[in-house]
């Protein structure tokens, strides 16, 4: 895009060289310190809550990412750095560290916002990591990973239920705030993919347009060709079975001509 390549450009310097290193490597610290403090007493001062940060505890706008979202359990854990780790180096060896950079931060930035107008604190980044993964999932749709280590499986596959579990969660949500931050990080998939999708699809419905546009000519080929046999009882022509045996019937009065099957079964037509 060359609004990317125009940014990378002049903010090149933005970039965060191995982003997804410190993001799987604060995530883990964090969950150990979790461990070692189970009451959450550490854990607990590094969430996204407005009314804290007004106190002083600024740091507050930053830590929040990398709180594990999607459970505390050691599995969770490890699957959702598995999935982090391969899916931020694979974007950043697409796109570089800057285009990277920018996707994460447009996201966590949005998010920041929403939580500061709403007041609603910020508990992990759960949707701006599921919007990495879609990104990830629109370079490499075919590409095969292990669920759980054992289940080979599509990425695309992945992904539907990622946007059913989207879809989900905007419905079921319970005001506008919770829906505001399942969309802010997806402002930047719309970002990078948006003029993509625009694009198939005006190519699609071209080539559809096309197909059928090509189907009418060839029927009204097919029309103007016209036939030079059709049986008067099914209709069939030499052009629907070139194979077949056309005759016209002694017994009737006029130039009346069937096919095979039909000549000596009919109606005996007079005049």
């Amino acid at each position: 895009m060359r609004i990317l390549d125009k940014l990378e450009r002049k903010f090149g310097w933005f970039a965060v060289r191995n982003l997804t290193v410190y993001l799987v490597g604060g995530n883990a610290l964090v969950w150990l310190m979790g461990f070692v403090f189970p009451d959450n007493v550490f854990v607990s001062r590094l969430v996204l809550a407005p009314a804290e940060v007004f106190k002083g505890e600024v740091w507050r706008i930053v830590t929040f990412i990398f709180l594990n979202s999607f459970g505390a359990s050691i599995l969770s854990l490890i699957l959702e750095l598995y999935f982090l780790f391969i899916i931020g180096r694979s974007l950043e060896s697409s796109w570089g560290s800057f285009r990277l950079t920018l996707f994460y931060f447009i996201g966590f930035a949005l998010t920041v916002a929403v939580s500061f107008l709403t007041g609603y604190p910020v508990w992990g980044a759960r949707y701006i990591h599921l919007s990495l993964f879609l990104a990830f999932a629109s370079l490499a749709p075919e590409m095969r990973i292990l669920l759980f280590f054992i289940i080979p499986v599509k990425i695309k596959w992945l992904a539907w239920a990622a946007w059913a579990f989207l879809a989900y969660s905007f419905v079921v949500s319970s005001g506008w705030a919770g829906r505001l931050f399942i969309l802010a990080p997806l402002a930047a998939y719309a970002l990078f993919f948006g003029p993509h999708i625009v694009q198939t699809v005006r190519q699609n419905r071209r080539s559809v347009g096309s197909r059928r546009e090509f189907e009418r000519k060839k029927s009204e080929s097919r029309v103007i060709r016209g036939s030079f046999h059709k049986c008067e009882v099914c209709g069939i022509t030499e052009l629907d079975d070139p194979n077949m045996d056309f005759r016209y019937c002694s017994k009737c009065e006029g130039n009346y001509e069937y096919c095979s099957t039909h000549l000596q079964d009919h109606y005996h037509r007079s005049g």
